[in-house]
C-alpha cells in the first residue's frame, strides 16, 4: 500500500479584524519547523502526525516581527527577545494503510465523488481529536487564551470541502512530498464562523523546554479537565480586567478543582471517600486552607489571596460589590492555588499585552523577570 501524506496549516488567530496575535507566544525561542516537530503515533490507523511551528518573521528596529510571508528570523536576536509570535500551526499526517482505490480517487480529483467524500471524512476523523486536544492544552495549560480553538466539522454549517480546504488548508501527496495537490472532497460551501472575543513575568510564555514537555503531555493522553477550562476563563477575565466575572468563575473553578483532587486521590477507595464526607461540610475557605497549606508546591501568600478571593466573590454575589484593581492579586493567587490541585501538567498565566524587550543573554540568564 502507498503512503498518503497530508500537510495542513491551521490559522490560530481569533479575528482578522481586531488586534490579536497570530499564534501562541514563545519566550526567547521558536520551534524551527519540522526539525522541532512533536511526533504523535496514531496506531489504530497506522498513521503518524507531526506538529510544528515555522519561524516566520523579519527583523525591524532590532525586533523580530511576525510575517507569514518572510523567513528572516535572526537566531541571535531571537534568544534575546522576550516575546515571539509563533503564528499558524503546521503539520503533516502520514497514513500507511491507504488502498489503491483511495489513491485512484485522489488522482481523479473529482469534487463531490462519494469515494472522495468518504476519504475526507476519514481524514477529518483522524485529525480532529489530536489537533483539538493539542490546541486546547496550549490554550488552557499554557494560558494562551487568545489563540483560536479548533471547531469540529459540522455538515450543517459548512461543507467538508470548506473545512478541509479553508480551515485546515489540507494538501495531499503520494510521491513523498515532491508534489502537492489541494485536498478538497467537495465544493467549499458555508462560512467558518469566527468568534471575537498586570504585566507579568516573561517566563509565563512558552519556552524551548516547554515545547518538549508539551510533546510528552500530548503523548500521555492528557485532556484538560472541566476545572482547567474554567481556570482559563478566569485568567482571560483577569487579563481583560473583567474582575467580577474573574472572581465568580475563579471560585467556581476552585470548588470543582477541590472535588477533582479529592476524588482523584481517594475515589478508588470507598471507605476513605466515606470517611472524607465531613470534609465537604467545611466552608470553602477552610477546605483550601487545609489543602493549600499542605501541598508542597503551594505558596502560602497565594493561599491567603485565595481565601480573600472567596470573601470578595461572596461580596460580589450577595452585596453587588465592585472589586477595584487592587484585588487583582487575589485573583492571581486564586489561579495559582487552584492550578496546584489540578493533575496532568503545570499551568501558565501570561498576559496578551506584555510589551516586549530585547536584553543581553547574560541579563536573561542571571535574573528572574
Amino acid at each position: 500500500m502507498a503512503t498518503l501524506r497530508l500537510k495542513f496549516r491551521i490559522n490560530l488567530k481569533e479575528s482578522e479584524f481586531l488586534f490579536s496575535y497570530n499564534g501562541p507566544l514563545f519566550h526567547r525561542w521558536l520551534p524551527d519547523g519540522e526539525g522541532d516537530a512533536i511526533v504523535l503515533q496514531i496506531k489504530r490507523a497506522k498513521a503518524e502526525l507531526k506538529l510544528w511551528f515555522e519561524r516566520y518573521g523579519f527583523v525591524e528596529r532590532d525586533f523580530i516581527r511576525f510575517d507569514n510571508m518572510r523567513r528572516e528570523v535572526d537566531p541571535n536576536i531571537m534568544v534575546k527577545q522576550a516575546i515571539l509570535d509563533a503564528g499558524p500551526l503546521t503539520g503533516l499526517l502520514s497514513i500507511r494503510n491507504v488502498t489503491e482505490e483511495e489513491i485512484t480517487t485522489l488522482q481523479n480529483n473529482k469534487k463531490g465523488d462519494p469515494n472522495y467524500e468518504a476519504l475526507g471524512k476519514r481524514i477529518v476523523k483522524l485529525l480532529y481529536p489530536p489537533l483539538s486536544r493539542f490546541i486546547d492544552i496550549l490554550r488552557i495549560n499554557y494560558g494562551q487564551y487568545w489563540i483560536r480553538s479548533l471547531e469540529k466539522w459540522d455538515s450543517r454549517e459548512h461543507s467538508l470541502g470548506s473545512y478541509c480546504g479553508l480551515r485546515l488548508n489540507l494538501q495531499w501527496s503520494i510521491d513523498e512530498g515532491d508534489t502537492w495537490t489541494p485536498f478538497m472532497p467537495n465544493e467549499p460551501i458555508g462560512e467558518l464562523r469566527t468568534i471575537v472575543l498586570l504585566h507579568r513575568r516573561y517566563d509565563e510564555y512558552i519556552t524551548q523546554e516547554d515545547w518538549h514537555n508539551l510533546g510528552e503531555t500530548v503523548k500521555s493522553g492528557y485532556v484538560p479537565s472541566p476545572a482547567a477550562s474554567m481556570l482559563l476563563r478566569t485568567h482571560q477575565y483577569l487579563d481583560q480586567e473583567s474582575l467580577k466575572y474573574a472572581f465568580i468563575e475563579g471560585v467556581s473553578a476552585l470548588e470543582i478543582a477541590i472535588s477533582e483532587f479529592i476524588r482523584g486521590q481517594l475515589g478508588k477507595i470507598e471507605d476513605l471517600m466515606t470517611s472524607a464526607n465531613s470534609f465537604w461540610q467545611l466552608p470553602l475557605a477552610t477546605q483550601i486552607t487545609i489543602l493549600g497549606s499542605t501541598l508542597c508546591k503551594s505558596n502560602l501568600d497565594d493561599v491567603k489571596n485565595t481565601v480573600r478571593a472567596i470573601e470578595t466573590r461572596n461580596k460580589i454575589i450577595h452585596d453587588g460589590y465592585n472589586p477595584p484593581n487592587s484585588t487583582k492579586d487575589q485573583i492571581l493567587g486564586l489561579l495559582k492555588t487552584t492550578s496546584v490541585l489540578l493533575s496532568g501538567t503545570e499551568f501558565r498565566f501570561p498576559t496578551i499585552n506584555p510589551g516586549n524587550a530585547i536584553r543581553p543573554l547574560e541579563d536573561w540568564e542571571s535574573t528572574k523577570y
